[in-house]
């Protein structure tokens, strides 16, 4: 077991995309040994918190507000939730993994945020389109607002991909601000799956810097927190993240690993809303982590 990944939370809508996201949760709660919590938040507009965990027997503030018709709404809506929890829970073989389900009534983004400071939690896994509808907080700008706000890395899954294997990770970053707290986490999923580190920068027209001076850069870098097994690139490009994708894309990248610091321009990179001919590069999974 991995004692720095325990508890994995995989937000959910149900959806094909949410399914991805629970598949490779249970792989890497395989190799991790780590427990995983599947989260569904119901948005209500004038309930208080409602919250039914494991065999749906009540906890928190269980008070319903309105009238009776109301309440039967809930009722009901949350036994159609359950139900789809249950099909959602045992969708895949999840033998030996410990699985927890949290049915809420609350505004999602601020539910996942308690759930991840209250439950420890080390790992987000989010799939990138969810479904329409009043829960729709997995569709692109609202899994970045879930990558900003979240206090621990964000695996955003675009694609079913059953076994997750890991063998080429990009690591993207300017390099330039303190990236020391996002390494331990990079370090572990290196580890985690043997894989090969390839550092870029993404040398832009607005901010372009030489070659060597970048490389010695990223040498440094390196050096500095002790990375092993990784290539240095420096790779040229009219916008940032067009350049990871490109980069990760040439090297047939299996994750991209970013630190941000809340920079506009991540859904780029996370919901493939990018310029036709990048459509097909943009199925590979990014793991961000969110510097303070």
């Amino acid at each position: 077991a991995n004692s720095m990944m325990r508890r994995i939370l995989v937000p959910t809508d149900f959806s094909e995309h949410s399914r991805n996201a629970y598949e490779v949760a249970i792989s890497i709660a395989r190799r991790t040994g780590a427990a995983i919590k599947l989260l569904h938040v119901v948005e209500m507009p004038y309930t208080t918190n409602y919250s039914f965990t494991g065999n749906f027997s009540a906890t928190g503030d269980t008070t319903l507000t309105g009238d009776g018709m109301e309440q039967v709404y809930v009722l009901q809506m949350l036994e159609t939730t359950k139900g789809n929890m249950r099909r959602m829970v045992n969708s895949f073989d999840h033998k030996g993994i410990d699985v927890v389900e949290e049915v809420a009534v609350d505004r999602p983004i601020s539910k996942i945020r308690r759930t991840i400071k209250e439950d420890q939690v080390d790992l987000v896994v989010m799939g990138s389109k969810g479904a329409s509808g009043l829960d729709e907080f997995l569709v692109g700008s609202n899994t970045e607002k879930v990558v900003r706000s979240a206090e621990c890395p964000v695996l955003t899954i675009k694609k079913r991909d059953p076994e997750f294997t890991v063998n080429e990770i990009v690591l993207a970053s300017d390099f330039k601000r303190e990236i020391r707290h996002a390494v331990d986490k990079f370090n572990m999923f290196q580890s985690l799956f043997g894989a090969r580190l390839h550092l870029v920068y993404i040398n832009t027209p607005g901010a372009f810097e030489s070659s060597g001076n970048l490389r010695d850069k990223l040498e440094h870098t390196a050096q500095k927190y002790g990375l092993q097994n990784y290539t240095i690139n420096v790779y040229n490009d009219v916008i940032e993240e067009d350049g990871i994708l490109h980069f990760a894309n040439d090297i047939k990248a299996d994750l991209i690993m970013m630190a941000t610091h809340g920079r506009t321009g991540l859904s780029h990179l996370l919901s493939g809303s990018i310029a036709e001919d990048l459509v097909n590069h943009t199925n590979i999974p990014v793991l961000t982590f969110h510097l303070k």
